[in-house]
C-alpha cells in the first residue's frame, strides 16, 4: 500500500512537467478542427515516420531526419468562418507569457501577411513553430511540434514550395 501511495505521489508531481512538454496550441487546433467554416489537416507521428522513411529511400537524409523529429503538423484554414475570431485567438495564444512564443519572422506582400512564432520547451528538446498567414487570399494557421531547428524547417518549406509550383 505504501508503494502505491509513493508511486501515485510521484506521478502527480511529474504530471505538470509532462503537460508542459506538450504543445500549447493543441486546444486551439482541436477547437477549430471541429468548428464549421474551417478546414483542418492533421499529420500525426505515424505519418511523419512514413514520410521520413520515404525521404530516406529517395536519398534525402536531411529531410528524413527532420520528418523523423516532428511529432505532428496541424493546419487550420478559414473557409467561411469568422476571420476576426481566429486572428484574436492566435493573438491570445502567441502573446500569453505562459506560453513564451517569440516572433521570429514576419512579412507582408500583396495584402497577405505571414508571421512565424517559435516556442522552445525548457523541459524537452521539442520546439513548437506556429505560422499564421492571413489576408484577402487566405487565412491559414500551421503548427509544427517536435525536435527540429529553424534551418531544417526552412528546408522543409523550400521542399514544399518546389512540390506545389
Amino acid at each position: 500500500m505504501k508503494r502505491i501511495l509513493v508511486f501515485l505521489l510521484a506521478v502527480m508531481v511529474f504530471i505538470p512537467y509532462l503537460a508542459r512538454a506538450q504543445s500549447v496550441a493543441w486546444p486551439f487546433f482541436d477547437r477549430y478542427s471541429k468548428t464549421e467554416g474551417y478546414a483542418s489537416v492533421q499529420l500525426e507521428r505515424k505519418m511523419m515516420r512514413m514520410m521520413s522513411r520515404q525521404a530516406a529511400e529517395k536519398g534525402d537524409e536531411q529531410l528524413a531526419k527532420l520528418l523523423n523529429g516532428i511529432q505532428y503538423i496541424r493546419i487550420v484554414a478559414l473557409k467561411e468562418g469568422d476571420r476576426a475570431r481566429l486572428l484574436e485567438d492566435v493573438e491570445a495564444l502567441t502573446t500569453n507569457p505562459l506560453y513564451d512564443f517569440q516572433l521570429v519572422m514576419s512579412e507582408s506582400e500583396s495584402g497577405q501577411a505571414t508571421r512565424f512564432y517559435l516556442r522552445e520547451s525548457p523541459h524537452s528538446f521539442n520546439s513548437e513553430l506556429l505560422m499564421l498567414t492571413y489576408g484577402e487570399k487566405e487565412t491559414v494557421v500551421v503548427n509544427i511540434y517536435g525536435e527540429f531547428d529553424l534551418q531544417q524547417v526552412a528546408s522543409l518549406v523550400d521542399a514544399w514550395s518546389l512540390l506545389y509550383q
